[in-house]
C-alpha cells in the first residue's frame, strides 16, 4: 500500500505528461457523449410516454424488465461486437445510465399532466404556450433529479467499462498499473477519478441551481 506522499508524488509526475491529459480527455469525452445521449433520449421519450396513459401502461413491464439487467453483464457481448474501444464503453454506459433519466421523466409527465392540462383547457391556452411555460417547467425538478443520478452512473460506468473492457481512459490506466504492481500510479488514477467525480457534481449543482432558480427547493438553500 503506497503512502499518501507516494501517491501524490506519482500524480504530480503524471500531470506534466501528455499521456495523462490524453487519458483524461478520453474518459471525459466518452462520459459527456454518453450523458448527452442519455439526456436527450431519456427525457424526450420519458416525457412523451408519461404524457400518454396508454403508452405508459404498455411500456411499464418492458422497462421494468430491461432496467434490472446489470450493464456490466452485457459487457462481454458488447466487447465482442465493438472491441476494446470508446464505442464499446459508450454502449455500456448508455444502456446502464439512461434508466433513472427515463423513469424520472415519465414520472414528471404523470405528476403534473392531468391537473395542468385541465387548467390550460379552462383558460384556452395555446398548446405551444402550455408546453413551453407550464408543462416543461413543471417537469424540470423531476427531470433534474433523474439527470443528477444519471450523471453519477454515467461517470462510474465509463471508468468501470474502461477498466473491465480495456478501452483507453482512466479505467484502463488503473488496470494497467495494477497488472504491473505499480500501486502509486494505480492510486493516483483512483484519486483522479474521485476528483473528477467531485468536479462533475459541482458543475451539475451549479447548472441545477441555474435551471431551477425559481423552484422553492433552491430558494431554501439560499437561506
Amino acid at each position: 500500500m503506497p503512502s499518501p506522499i507516494e501517491t501524490f508524488g506519482a500524480l504530480g509526475g503524471y500531470l506534466v505528461t501528455p499521456l495523462f491529459w490524453t487519458t483524461i480527455a478520453e474518459t471525459v469525452g466518452t462520459f459527456l457523449l454518453a450523458l448527452a445521449i442519455c439526456g436527450v433520449v431519456g427525457v424526450t421519450i420519458g416525457l412523451a410516454i408519461g404524457s400518454s396513459p396508454i403508452a405508459n401502461q404498455s411500456t411499464r413491464f418492458l422497462f421494468d424488465f430491461l432496467r434490472t439487467i446489470p450493464p456490466i453483464a452485457i459487457l462481454p457481448l458488447v466487447l465482442l461486437l465493438f472491441g476494446p474501444t470508446p464505442r464499446m464503453v459508450l454502449v455500456v454506459v448508455v444502456l446502464g445510465a439512461i434508466w433513472p433519466i427515463l423513469i424520472q421523466s415519465i414520472y414528471a409527465a404523470r405528476q403534473g399532466e392531468p391537473l395542468l392540462r385541465e387548467m390550460s383547457r379552462s383558460f384556452r391556452m395555446p398548446r405551444r404556450w402550455y408546453i413551453l411555460h407550464i408543462f416543461l417547467p413543471g417537469s424540470m425538478p423531476f427531470v433534474m433529479t433523474g439527470l443528477r443520478v444519471g450523471t453519477t452512473i454515467c461517470l462510474l460506468l465509463t471508468i468501470t467499462g474502461e477498466l473491465l473492457g480495456g478501452a483507453p481512459g482512466i479505467g484502463y490506466q488503473i488496470e494497467n498499473a495494477q497488472n504491473y504492481l505499480d500501486t502509486p500510479r494505480m492510486y493516483a488514477y483512483v484519486l483522479v477519478s474521485a476528483l473528477l467525480g467531485l468536479l462533475v457534481n459541482a458543475v451539475f449543482w451549479l447548472i441545477q441551481r441555474r435551471v431551477l432558480r425559481w423552484h422553492s427547493s433552491q430558494r431554501r438553500e439560499e437561506y
